[in-house]
């Protein structure tokens, strides 16, 4: 097999484990969304009253927003992919070199999109769990019983919920960073194929004006 057609193997099977990682953040993320009545628990502080109720300083949604519209788009963005690089496969071809400089860039944008996507989910939980360790023994404990009623939020299961969130977006970061090396390998073999190109077209003009002044002397 050519080192193309590995690089294309290695590209498509990227792009799905991105796409089933990008679910792991979609799903868990949009279901504690659903059980805090749309507020965001990502840097949400807070104090416990003396009746044991969560007073909850809720965050901006806008933390949550962003964490969401990055993954959607790289469900979107994977799934494509994945089709059109199982496409050019079965097909026994490749990207052509404006389409290895897109998806270079495309790659790289992303993996800086999630990267801040990962930023915040992880520096947002620790904000919410350093508030509920007040009372509880750590933050694991306090998702087993609901802490925040006069809110009407469902706390059980948030540490699960975002715990999930925080993996899989740090997975799919290390994923997109994987597959931003090899797009960018990919592209560098396309931009030194072309230098080589263009320099044996040159070559090849030289030897042909060379040969007609001959010709003429």
């Amino acid at each position: 097999m050519a080192v193309n057609n590995v690089l294309l193997l290695f590209q498509c099977t990227g792009y799905i484990v991105a796409f089933m990682l990008s679910l792991c953040v979609v799903v868990p993320l949009t279901l504690n969304l659903e059980c805090f009545r749309g507020h965001c628990l990502l840097f949400t502080t807070g104090s416990f009253g003396d009746d044991g109720n969560f007073n909850a300083e809720w965050a901006s949604k806008g933390y949550c927003i962003y964490t969401l519209f990055v993954s959607y788009l790289t469900v979107l963005v994977s799934f494509i992919q994945a089709l059109r690089m199982f496409s050019l496969l079965r097909r026994e071809t490749d990207s052509s070199f404006p389409s290895a400089f897109l998806d270079c860039i495309l790659t790289m944008a992303l993996t800086l999109m999630v990267s801040v996507a990962s930023i915040l989910v992880t520096l947002g939980f620790k904000t919410w769990c350093d508030a509920v360790q007040q009372r509880f023994r750590s933050c694991d404990d306090a998702s087993i019983m609901e802490i925040s009623k006069e809110d009407n939020v469902q706390t059980k299961g948030f540490f699960i919920q975002i715990g999930t969130a925080q993996f899989g977006i740090w997975s799919s970061w290390v994923c997109w960073v994987l597959l931003a090396v090899l797009s960018t390998l990919k592209f560098c073999r396309y931009h030194e194929k072309e230098a080589i190109r263009v320099s044996m077209a040159r070559q090849r003009q030289r030897i042909i004006n060379n040969c007609d002044m001959e010709a003429t002397d």
